[in-house]
């Protein structure tokens, strides 16, 4: 029976110990943690919120996105008339973004033809101007190889070459390279040499497009556009002859007769001389004599053998 009792005494220390060490092993409550439900009283501990997560960072995009910024600028823009005749001046204002180049944004300003209706542009829509750069005070502007592909004629690479060195002048430019994929070639379409700048002219002897008049052609050749007399008007005490002349050096020559005699005959300068087109005026007087058909005769003369070249007639009646 003592054994039985000593047993049990023995067993029930032994328990006491067990249970004694494991309560020593759970930790003490953080003083500094507040329990979220004795943190907001009244609120139900399994609608605690969750913790908000931040997102990450990405790194690699760091820096502040700045505002575009954009500027107006007033440029002059030069397009010829439809019927390649002459250029005019066109006031125009572009707005370029902060940065990137005014001359380029001008070129392709132009490029995108006029917005008047007696004008016309002179490049299509594919062409692309590359870049521009300055060599030593000479723009050399260089287009994509769209540029060779144009049909302008002798005329209309004369008139490309031309707005196109007048458009660079503005931004004190004097000479103009034409380039093509960057390289520079002896022509652009087969009639105007290109190895060299084109140097620009006057801006104060183009037209602004408003001082263009609108002026119908009642007869013309490849040297001659005639504006007045019509073929057989009637005229009286004298005959005006106005039109447009693309001859050397400006030289018009002239004779009138009524199919057995000269009547009258000189010359008179265009205001500009050929590859451009010049305006001239020529008035002969006539004597008392009326009733009769006589005949003006303009021409160029030679300047290798001063024989006549592209000759035109016109018909008049004296009354």
């Amino acid at each position: 029976m003592k054994k039985l009792i000593s047993y049990l005494l023995i067993t029930l220390l032994s328990s006491l110990l067990l249970l004694s060490a494991c309560v020593q092993e759970i930790p003490a409550p953080d003083p500094d943690v507040k329990d979220p439900v004795e943190e907001n009283p009244g609120q139900d501990s399994d609608n605690v919120p969750e913790p908000e997560v931040e997102e990450p960072i990405d790194e690699g995009n760091l820096s502040p996105t700045p505002e575009e910024k954009y500027e107006a600028h007033q440029i002059v823009l030069y397009f010829s008339d439809n019927d390649l005749m002459g250029t005019y001046r066109v006031e125009k204002e572009i707005v370029v973004r902060e940065g990137d180049q005014i001359e380029k944004a001008a070129l392709e300003a132009w490029l995108k033809g006029p917005d008047h209706d007696e004008l016309m542009g002179l490049i299509n829509s594919k062409v692309i101007i590359e870049y521009i750069e300055n060599f030593g005070g000479v723009a050399h502007v260089s287009f994509s190889k769209e540029i060779t592909e144009l049909n302008l004629g002798s005329s209309g690479e004369l008139l490309f070459a031309e707005q196109l060195a007048m458009l660079m002048q503005q931004f004190g430019f004097e000479q103009t390279q034409i380039l093509v994929e960057g390289r520079v070639g002896e022509s652009l379409l087969g009639h105007l040499y290109t190895g060299e700048p084109i140097a620009a002219n006057d801006p104060e002897s183009y037209l602004w497009v408003d001082e263009k008049i609108s002026r119908e052609i009642v007869l013309q050749n490849v040297a001659f556009r005639i504006f007045e007399p019509s073929p057989g008007a009637e005229v009286k005490d004298r005959i005006v002859v106005r039109g447009l002349a693309r001859v050397y050096e400006g030289t018009i020559m002239y004779e009138f007769e009524d199919g057995h005699f000269i009547l009258a005959e000189g010359f008179t300068t265009a205001s500009e001389g050929a590859p451009g087109w010049g305006e001239f005026e020529i008035i002969i007087e006539l004597d008392e004599v009326s009733k009769y058909s006589g005949t003006v005769i303009l021409y160029e003369e030679s300047a290798n053998d001063g024989s006549r070249r592209h000759e035109l007639k016109i018909p008049v009646k004296v009354k």
